[in-house]
């Protein structure tokens, strides 16, 4: 087979055989790509029933479209050969994957919250998989989890039909011909009993286990013997085998494991929830995150759109996503236990992307420093958070401790790519692009695999107004790191900084078809959608957002979109909510007392009102006297009677931020609240003229006395909008 070509694709090289086929590297010669080939041997194609098997498999898999289970490209026929082509994964199946001893606990997370969640997208189209195992599940060069080898799965409705695979990798059991692979089968399987997706639930406990413990739970030396041990054995718990598994985790596997599929876990989406609700109590040492008191800070870089805004998600997504292009082959031991133990819960901190979470990230990487204070690794981690820390709350001494400790990262190991990103991003907050661009290089010249060089190069240029060339490495970022999503994110955030808002909306989807749960791209894609006016279709973004997590700024931008959607009964409770989450946010207090005035609660809106303007004090006290808080503080004296120093606010607001529209419209409402009408009308025309949306004027109840005046009317329909 090999160097032969059928239809359009050239048979390169043999990658595996198997009962359900053989499978090829090949090229796909028209689109210039390789794939896996798979093809089903003629003696098999001549039973109907294996070619029944082999459509099933390709008709399964072009179902599933979810990014941790393998693509398939095509279903052809050359030639009388049936075959298959799929995306070519370049990694270690999860049997190779997995060290004695098992994976660390942040590895466990990382393969088996993917793991779960294939399964679970699997499970949602009906199909059930019934081989699920190791040698299943693929993890690429960069960290992707994917499953593959649907060649026994079924859709959930059809009758089980019960015979060989034909030549499974691991030996089946010579009693009931059933399907699978026994060390991975579930009680009911091996009975030959009628299956539902909770076969793969028990198939899924036993790889879970297996990773964790590096030992599969049920033993045996023949197939008989752990045919019986399935059905009989409770196996040991897995924190009484590996002291650093917590208890909550051995507990969860276990039901997983439960013989009777009516007492395990009952979806693959419970299995799920269960690791990704564990790994965030860990990661923090709460036994109740995300408690519905739970604060979420301000960002100090946040932005917001028009009277209550938008906050964005802007925590600088180059420091943050390092964190996925950390690659440590898991026996490799670069510190001692304990620091490696605190390094793995802060990079769980680090990707929940909180400013809460990044500080305790911080705390656990001071202490791994003590421990280790001369390792490079612990130094250029450490840098690498300072530099996020510091785009969010710049502290005055902060830059030279990043620098040292980069420096010190490199003088002990050149090659450090993470330390110089780490060096390369100080240099950028600091102004000195040409060292910034020394350490681009340096990263890109030792890890050209690694896409944080480039991002750092990209991020370089685009600061020396080198736009294109800064875009191009940006997407020479994105095509190195493939399916990881943190290069995208970094494009996209560029491109909405640049202005180019229908781009970065591009890039956001791209990374939601990745990644459904990513909260900063959830977050800003909405936030675009919003400035856009796209209203209903960023509402769904923010309250999915709000279904992961209690996130004072996801519930205040989904109750800005009710606002503005006049939705109102729905924008008070969703203001209320972040009430519930931050009971001192102003923008909430402010808002709320908006909707309150405009559904004609009108009693309401003082306390509102009072409380909003108490907190853009605490706010101004804690991060200076910017325009966008004096403006809506000016409004909050305004509506409280405090006219002249309403007056006083807005003209400073101006005095910072001659150009900023949002400015213009918030002295229209203070000139019409105070009966200035000749003022209240000039300003509005200058709000129009600086892009201020007409529509807001007229829901607007300081313009209500105006809207059967002629000259108002005649004001929105002339003013020139930019």
């Amino acid at each position: 087979m090999i160097g032969q070509t059928f239809g359009h694709y050239r048979i390169l090289d043999t990658l595996g055989a198997g009962g359900m086929g053989e499978v090829y590297l090949a090229v796909d010669l028209d689109l210039d790509r390789k794939v896996a080939l798979k093809m089903l041997p003629v003696s098999m194609a001549r039973n109907p029933e294996r070619l029944e098997r082999f459509e099933r498999e390709a008709k399964t898999l072009a179902s599933l479209n979810h990014p941790n289970i393998v693509t398939i490209y095509s279903v052809e026929s050359v030639d009388g050969l049936q075959f298959l082509t799929m995306e070519l994964l370049e990694g270690k199946t999860l049997s190779d994957f997995i060290p004695r001893g098992g994976l660390s606990l942040k590895g466990f997370f990382d393969i088996g919250i993917p793991l779960a969640d294939a399964l679970a997208a699997a499970h949602d189209q009906g199909v059930i998989h019934r081989d699920l195992k190791p040698g299943n599940v693929i993890v690429t060069h960069r960290g992707i989890v994917k499953v593959l080898d649907f060649g026994l799965a079924k859709h959930s409705r059809a009758r089980e039909a019960a015979f060989d695979t034909g030549g499974p990798t691991e030996p089946l059991t010579a009693q009931g011909r059933v399907l699978g692979t026994v060390p991975y089968m579930s009680p009911e399987q091996l009975r030959g009993k009628t299956l539902d997706h909770r076969t793969d639930i028990f198939s899924l406990g036993i790889i879970l286990y297996q990773m964790a413990t590096g030992d599969r739970p049920f033993k045996g030396t023949t197939s008989a013997e752990v045919h019986s041990s399935i059905l009989r054995d409770v196996p040991a718990a897995i924190d009484d085998l590996k002291a650093e598994m917590p208890r909550d985790v051995a507990r969860m596997v276990s039901l997983c494991l439960e013989k009777e599929p009516d007492q395990r876990l009952q979806s693959a989406k419970d299995v799920r929830n269960e690791l990704s609700v564990l790994r965030q109590e860990i990661s923090t040492g709460e036994s109740a995150a995300r408690s519905a008191t739970t604060k979420n800070p301000r960002h100090a870089s946040a932005l917001r759109w028009s009277v209550l805004g938008l906050v964005l998600a802007v925590i600088a997504v180059y420091g943050l996503w390092q964190v996925a292009n950390r690659r440590v082959e898991p026996d490799t031991v670069v510190i001692g236990d304990e620091a490696q133990i605190l390094l793995d819960q802060a990079e769980l901190l680090e990707l929940r992307a909180t400013m809460e979470s990044l500080e305790q990230a911080e705390d656990r990487l001071r202490r791994a420093l003590v421990l280790e204070p001369e390792s490079p690794v612990v130094q250029a981690r450490l840098a690498t958070l300072l530099n996020t820390l510091q785009n969010e709350q710049p502290l005055p001494d902060r830059p030279t401790e990043i620098r040292l400790l980069a420096q010190s990262a490199l003088d002990s190991d050149p090659d450090n790519v993470e330390a110089w990103v780490a060096l390369g991003n100080g240099a950028i907050a600091r102004g000195d692009l040409d060292a910034a661009m020394e350490a681009a290089d340096r990263a890109t010249g030792i890890a050209p695999e690694n896409p944080t060089g480039f991002t750092l190069r990209g991020r370089v240029l685009i600061a020396q107004d080198r736009i294109d060339e800064g875009l191009a490495d940006l997407h020479q970022a994105v095509a190195v790191a493939g399916t990881d999503i943190g290069a995208r994110l970094e494009l996209a955030y560029s491109l909405w900084d640049l202005g180019r808002n229908n781009e970065a909306a591009g890039e956001y989807e791209k990374v939601l078809r990745y990644n459904p749960d990513s909260p900063v791209a959830l977050n800003n894609l909405g936030a675009i959608y919003g400035q856009q006016g796209r209203l209903l279709d960023a509402i769904p973004l923010f309250r999915h957002l709000l279904d992961l997590s209690d996130d004072a700024d996801a519930a205040q931008n989904l109750a800005n979109c009710y606002f503005y959607s006049d939705r109102l009964e729905e924008a008070v409770a969703a203001y209320q909510r972040v009430l519930e989450i931050d009971p001192d946010n102003p923008y909430a207090l402010h808002g709320l007392a908006a909707a309150y005035e405009l559904v004609g609660e009108p009693q309401q809106v003082p306390p509102y009102i009072e409380r909003a303007l108490e907190n853009y004090d605490r706010l101004m006290v804690a991060a200076g006297r910017d325009a966008s808080t004096l403006g809506l503080r000016a409004i909050c004296l305004a509506k409280l009677g405090r006219y002249p120093e309403a007056l006083q606010d807005i003209e400073e607001a101006e005095r910072l931020s001659p150009d900023y529209g949002e400015l213009h419209f918030h002295a229209a409402q203070i000139y019409a609240i105070g009966g200035d009408r000749s003022q209240a009308f000039i300003r509005i025309r200058q709000a129009i003229e600086a892009g201020y949306p007409r529509q807001e004027f007229e829901r607007e109840p300081a313009f209500r006395a105006y809207l059967n005046d002629p000259e108002f009317r005649t004001l929105l329909e002339t003013a020139t909008s930019p």
